[in-house]
């Protein structure tokens, strides 16, 4: 058997599932505090949060696998790093701006949604070029 290493998608992975649980972590903090046990008990807050941390969820999967097929076919380490970058600042900066500002429509959030379809995007087309 052939032992495959991928250290530069292990990296991304790893950091995106601290984010995860950092977003899981503050779903817990919220619904505890306004003593909600499922659902958003109609808090905007509560809501806000469970975005961030589902928007998460579903976004990075995808950029992770595109990254690991890239990994495996050759798709270079400085396109690699740019895109495990992208992903994880994305993310960090849609958590922000949902999380944060009292306006759900603001830059970090915009920057963040742009930055994770471009790394989609991006590993997408490499991918059918390489």
């Amino acid at each position: 058997m052939q032992l495959v290493s991928l250290p530069i998608t292990a990296l991304y992975a790893a950091l995106s599932g601290f984010l995860v649980i950092a977003l899981a972590a503050n779903v817990v903090r919220y619904r505890l505090g306004k003593k909600v046990s499922l659902g958003d008990g109609g808090h905007k807050e509560v809501t806000r949060a469970i975005r961030a941390h589902g928007n998460t969820v579903e976004y990075i999967p995808l950029a992770l696998i595109l990254m690991a097929l890239l990994e495996l076919n050759g798709g270079g380490d400085t396109a690699l790093h740019l895109y495990g970058i992208l992903l994880v600042g994305g993310r960090l900066l849609y958590g922000y701006g949902l999380l944060v500002p009292k306006s759900s429509a603001n830059l970090p959030r915009q920057l963040g949604v742009v930055t994770s379809w471009l790394v989609i995007l991006g590993a997408g087309v490499q991918l059918l070029v390489i």
